[in-house]
């Protein structure tokens, strides 16, 4: 007699014959363990900035230094942020 041989897997064959879950599925709810590797809980925390070098700081030290050729004003121009870019925009 012959032995019967099973069709090919479709989509919704999730499992192996013996139902145990395949190595890196996650499984939702089930308790996730690792072999040989140490499991890590980690968080991310969020910390606030205050956008140091933003768009604006940028684009005030280019305008500057393409105008003044001088690093100085750059520097200065660059803190002035968008309210340099503005007043370049509106009189150079």
């Amino acid at each position: 007699m012959k032995p019967v041989q099973k069709g090919p897997k479709t989509l919704g064959d999730d499992m192996s014959d013996n139902q145990t879950p395949r190595s890196g599925e996650f499984i939702p709810g089930a308790q996730q363990q690792a072999r040989g590797w140490r499991v890590f809980n980690t968080r991310i925390v969020q910390v606030p900035t205050f956008g140091a070098f933003s768009f604006g700081t940028a684009l005030a030290i280019a305008i500057s230094y393409v105008h003044n050729q001088s690093i100085g004003w750059a520097i200065v121009h660059g803190l002035l942020s968008w309210f340099f870019v503005i007043y370049a925009a509106l009189f150079y």
